[in-house]
């Protein structure tokens, strides 16, 4: 839309909230509570810092002593906390940890809960540093946070604890900006020793008893990965790769490792090896015959799975049409446990140790709560979970949610896509309300049925929201995610169009009352499925625009300058997903910013300046590229973030900012 009216630029920075002590008390019994028509708030009167303000303490860890650690956001940015009793919520008496600026990115306890291992970043620039808490030191004090891998220019991960808490395995790409190697950390003398230097993208897995042996990784692309046994004497690998079945020879797998089995003489590991779809297998290191040893998983995508560390419990997470369904099993007979009752969402696993496993389930009315419960021995009556981890509502019913539905649509070409779809509460079926196809980033990702206060309070507000899980989205098999790779990129673009052809033709919403929106490759898809909106109506196929919006979030536009200023240990990854840099026609074919002469409505851009990953000149060739055609483009740029806004001031700043684009661009009533 042209407009005489200056473009809006917005430098955001991080203004540190003032938050009040928790209040001391029990938690109640219930979280979620469904009011009575006559209680409920109704969810429109609700503010949308209320809304946004609406979470549960995350990462839940038990030490042996039985002391619970978690992250959590009381002042707007991730913190550790440790826990001054059993569970963790708005009433719990907490001691904060850390306080680092631009928050805690995660952590770790060791084994013997002697140590916890920090993983923080600056700004957002996700050079993740590694420093060691001692817990039982004064919070604050000197000497209770040492750093242990300390560059700032360098990405480390740590990615596997000795089972002795003596130290730990790590990765980091300080050689090359291409390259992570694997690292052993000792804490008694300090020392780093490097265990594998080979170019690639390496991890580890797990590691025997007495260290000599590591399973380790090389990442390639979400399609093709590696996996050996590295013996730490002299650093040789052992392939222990699956095969392709029916396919011909040198057809890449996605595979991974889970762990060594009880004796370190098999592993099990999961690969996409057979009928496209991510399976757990049973690996014998002396002969190599590999089997499936759990049949009842055979038919669904598996999540991930993962061993306690005395190799007695197996868990494993299904991907079920995007609902995570959780299933344990004992070690090595592969005994079933029956699980107590879990609410259905997306379920994963925080923890397993010993006998104990923690779990997290997350769906539209429950904000990702953390429940933990002790595996009776066989033949011994089970007892119920308890809940570790309790929301702070806001005072909102969060039983008033909207539950989305799970739709499935026809692609141009036949091709199925399924999408979830919000509607506001009280919706009448039958009416056109303005709505946002909302695209998921990746493209290796999945919209699934979790938590979103920000999708819950655009409902609230009478916009509907459709998450389409276009074709190079995971959860559906191998063939399906690779549907997108490379030339066939801009099929996922029709698919994301499709999406609001669907909407329209289904009578929820309304030509030119549809607005896109999505983050980094989401960022793509809300231009791209721009361009081929526009492109379909001079081709004749459809009489109108079906968009009447655009709101792009650290997304590509460029995929030449993309791959080009991305991070170097991302470039390799991008262009096996994308197109290689060598083919710059075909990366121009597909790069919105050629054709953005067909962007014709309103626009929002926002971005990290700290983005590591879609460095933040993608969203300022956008947003010259609009001006320069006489268009006013509304920006938001924050210096404190990365790829994707971290800190709550600044998501109220640009959900708050949304909403009001929303409200101008497309509309609020329903027709």
């Amino acid at each position: 839309m042209r407009s005489s009216v200056r473009t809006r630029l917005l430098i955001a920075s991080l203004v540190a909230s003032a938050c009040c002590a928790p209040a001391l008390g029990e938690h109640p019994a219930q979280v979620v509570t469904i009011a009575t028509v006559a209680e409920r708030e109704p969810l429109a009167s609700v503010s949308l810092e209320r809304f946004l303000k609406i979470r549960a303490p995350g990462s839940p860890s038990f030490a042996p002593d039985g002391t619970l650690y978690v992250r959590d956001w009381p002042d707007g940015i991730w913190q550790l906390y440790r826990v001054m009793g059993d569970s963790a919520g708005p009433k719990a008496r907490t001691v904060r940890l850390t306080n680092y600026k631009d928050g805690l990115s995660g952590y770790s306890l060791s084994p013997d809960g002697s140590k916890i291992l920090l993983f923080h970043a600056v700004g957002g620039n996700e050079n993740t540093q590694i420093s060691l808490l001692d817990p039982k030191a004064e919070p604050g004090s000197e000497g209770a946070i040492t750093p242990v891998a300390s560059d700032p220019k360098v990405q480390f991960a740590a990615n596997q604890w000795f089972h002795d808490s003596s130290g730990f395995i790590f990765t980091g790409n300080a050689e090359s900006p291409r390259d992570f190697y694997i690292y052993s950390y000792d804490f008694a003398s300090g020392k780093r020793t490097r265990l594998l230097d080979r170019a690639g993208s390496w991890s580890a897995s797990d590691v025997t008893l007495d260290k000599s042996r590591v399973l380790v990784a090389e990442y390639r692309s979400i399609s093709d990965t590696s996996i050996y046994e590295l013996n730490t004497s002299d650093g040789s690998l052992k392939d222990l790769g699956v095969k392709a079945v029916g396919a011909p020879e040198g057809t890449t797998v996605s595979q991974s490792l889970v762990g060594y089995m009880p004796g370190e003489k098999s592993v099990l590991l999961l690969a996409d090896a057979e009928d496209g779809l991510r399976k757990l297998y049973l690996k014998d290191l002396a002969t190599g015959a590999t089997s499936k040893p759990i049949s009842e998983i055979d038919a669904y995508e598996v999540d991930g799975a993962s061993m306690n560390m005395e190799r007695t419990l197996l868990s494993v997470v299904t991907n079920q049409d995007g609902y995570g369904t959780l299933r344990l099993f004992r070690l090595p007979s592969f005994e079933k446990v029956a699980l107590p009752p879990i609410e259905e969402g997306v379920v994963g696993v925080n923890e397993l140790k010993g006998d104990r496993i923690t779990w997290s389930v997350s769906n539209a009315r429950t904000p990702g709560l953390a429940y933990t419960w002790t595996v009776p021995p066989t033949g011994t009556a089970s007892t119920k979970p308890r809940q570790v981890t309790f929301a702070e509502t806001q005072e909102i019913d969060l039983g008033a949610f909207t539950l989305p539905r799970l739709v499935k649509y026809k692609a141009s070409d036949g091709l199925e896509i399924a999408a979830f779809l919000y509607l506001p509460p009280n919706y009448v079926e039958g009416t056109r309300i303005p709505f946002i196809a909302n695209y998921h980033g990746g493209p290796e990702s999945q919209f699934r049925p979790t938590f979103s206060a920000a999708n819950q309070y655009l409902v609230a507000q009478g916009f509907g929201v459709i998450q389409p899980n276009v074709r190079g989205s995971t959860g559906y098999g191998r063939a399906f995610h690779m549907m997108d790779d490379y030339k066939n990129r801009w099929n996922s673009v029709k698919d994301g169009v499709d999406a609001a052809k669907w909407l329209i033709d289904n009578g929820y919403a309304k030509a030119g009352r549809i607005a896109t929106y999505g983050g980094s490759y989401g960022g793509f898809m809300s231009v791209a499925t721009l361009v081929e909106d526009a492109q379909r109506v001079e081709r004749g196929e459809q009489a109108e625009p079906l968009f009447g919006a655009g709101i792009n979030v650290v997304g590509i536009v460029n995929m030449k300058t993309f791959l080009e200023q991305t991070s170097g240990y991302r470039q390799k990854l991008r262009e096996v997903e994308y197109g290689p840099l060598s083919d710059p026609e075909f990366l121009a074919s597909v790069s919105p910013i050629n054709q953005i002469e067909k962007i014709r409505v309103p626009m929002l851009i926002a971005h990290g300046l700290n983005d590591p990953r879609v460095p933040v000149g993608e969203a300022m060739q956008l947003a010259v590229g609009l001006m320069e055609r006489g268009y006013e483009p509304e920006q938001i740029y924050f210096p404190d973030e990365g790829h994707g806004f971290a800190k709550l001031n600044n998501r109220l700043i640009f959900t708050q900012r949304m909403v009001e684009f929303l409200r101008k661009s497309i509309g609020t009533d329903a027709e």
